[in-house]
């Protein structure tokens, strides 16, 4: 365990794959070695940064040179939580243009009478645009419902015949990475990815709470999901917290809910998973043609629930007349709200998005090699665990040195290097909103953070007298309250930024 000396660091200049590859041996040679036995005071602030038992590591590079100015356990594997976000948006910025938007079609087949009676259907063909109907979104949540009824009425549709078909095929029903534990999966923050996302795909348990140890009245839900049942199996605590946890699995409509939720609360929101987004936005569509006065004769329905009756959905052909078309924002907005929010949806979609460059239909496997090959110019990425976009799984494992090439060799991307490193948050900002706030060097820090249980890592840049960084500082398994280990990593984020050359 050693950590480097800032002092006397030669300039090394690489180019290419030899750059990415030549900062393992950089790390191994630039270190300084203490002497046998000794270990240094940063030493022991770094071992001790999670309190007894916890492990620690950290990479400092200087972006232009690729020189290692700060190491400790660099090349140990850790589990990255959230801050794995930071690759899976780079690769989707790298796989797509900045100014990509994901696109929604509503369109119909068939014909419109003279009494506008349309013999067909109307399809929903989604591309998984995360922020479709979003409360994060970049204009208002019920956009793409208005604007769809509003084209629909406007091409002198009546009545429907058919029905209100949610084309998700765009991906793969594999909402879940199978590495996700079973206390997340079911909860908001564990939303499934689908080939059509609506609304965040949540939605929200209202109860009223009473004195401690009583159980909460469980009061509705909202949106409203034909066929949802909740159970709750709740209690009510004095701590003032939710500590509430929902069970259950996409397209399975029940929902049980376990832990507690603070006394004395009325009205209180817990947030679960939507069991299947296609169908609900499917539905919502027709309820709201009919409310609307366009008479829908057929029941709502999904390209998956057709497929796995045997009537699959034919591919739209030349007959397929569309609607209205409904635009995302544009890719880089839609990375600096997973960056600042740490939004899993978000992260997940891109993920299985750059898979469909494998295959037409993404899959959580394609999208994974599609971000294995990304990073594969960057550093040996095979020898790291990767199984989902949002780092949720605790099953990840990448290094230190690892993360820190990942931005490097992100940083000096003439195309998106800049882009990116504006998309990451300051501290105060999003999930950062009371980490490092109040350290000088606050405004020149652009940072990830990732925690888990008993994992707490945060990782991006700090830019002083027109020299950028690129920093990965990890801690596993920690032993001390999250709050304390947080101010533990502020104050050594603090001394490590004085020191740097």
């Amino acid at each position: 365990m050693m950590f480097c000396n800032f002092a006397g660091m030669k300039k090394r200049r690489y180019s290419g794959r030899v750059r990415a590859y030549a900062l393992a041996a950089i790390c191994a040679v630039s270190l300084w070695q203490p002497a046998a036995g000794e270990t240094t005071e940063r030493d022991s602030v770094l071992a001790n940064l999670g309190g007894e038992g916890s492990v620690a590591g950290l990479c400092v590079v200087e972006v232009e040179s690729g020189d290692v100015v700060a190491a400790y356990r660099s090349s140990d594997f850790f589990t990255p939580a959230s801050t794995q976000k930071v690759l899976t948006t780079a690769a989707a910025l790298f796989c797509r243009p900045m100014d990509y938007r994901f696109l929604t079609r509503v369109y119909y087949n068939g014909e419109i009478d003279g009494s506008g009676q349309l013999d067909g259907d109307l399809v929903i063909r989604g591309e998984g645009d995360p922020s479709l109907g979003s409360d994060y979104g970049y204009m208002p949540s019920g956009t793409f419902l208005r604007k769809a009824v509003q084209a629909i009425r406007h091409t002198g549709i009546r009545s429907v015949s058919g029905r209100i078909i949610a084309d998700d095929s765009a991906f793969l029903p594999e909402p879940l990475s199978p590495q996700w534990t079973w206390e997340d999966v079911g909860n908001y923050y564990a939303a499934g990815c689908y080939g059509i996302n609506y609304g965040d795909n949540l939605f929200r348990a209202i109860f009223r709470t009473g004195a401690v140890g009583t159980r909460p009245q469980l009061l509705g839900i909202t949106p409203e999901i034909a066929g949802l049942q909740l159970y709750p199996y709740l209690t009510t605590n004095e701590k003032g917290k939710d500590e509430a946890y929902f069970f259950g699995a996409p397209y399975d409509y029940t929902r049980r809910i376990y832990g507690s939720l603070p006394a004395n609360r009325y009205p209180f929101a817990i947030r679960g998973d939507m069991p299947d987004p296609p169908m609900y936005l499917a539905q919502l569509l027709t309820d709201t043609l009919r409310k609307s006065g366009v008479n829908i004769d057929g029941e709502p329905t999904t390209a998956r629930l057709l497929r796995e009756s045997g009537t699959p959905l034919p591919a739209p052909d030349s007959t397929a007349t569309d609607v209205y078309v409904h635009r995302s924002a544009p890719l880089i907005a839609l990375v600096a709200h997973t960056l600042e929010m740490s939004d899993n949806l978000f992260a997940e979609t891109f993920l299985r998005d750059i898979g469909r460059q494998i295959d037409t239909t993404a899959t959580l496997a394609n999208g994974l090699e599609r971000m294995r090959e990304v990073w594969r110019e960057a550093f040996d990425v095979d020898k790291a665990a990767l199984y989902d976009g949002s780092g949720l799984s605790p099953l990840n494992r990448i290094t230190p040195q690892m993360m820190a090439q990942a931005l490097v060799y992100t940083a000096r991307d003439p195309r998106i290097g800049t882009a990116f490193m504006h998309a990451l948050p300051h501290p105060g900002e999003g999930t950062l909103y009371n980490f490092a706030v109040r350290l000088p060097e606050a405004r020149n820090l652009r940072l990830k953070s990732g925690s888990i249980s008993g994992v707490l890592c945060y990782v991006g840049y700090y830019t002083a007298d027109e020299c950028t960084y690129a920093l990965a500082i990890m801690v596993n398994n920690y032993t001390e309250k999250r709050k304390q280990v947080q101010k533990n990593i502020e104050h050594f984020l603090k001394t490590l930024l004085d020191e740097l050359p």
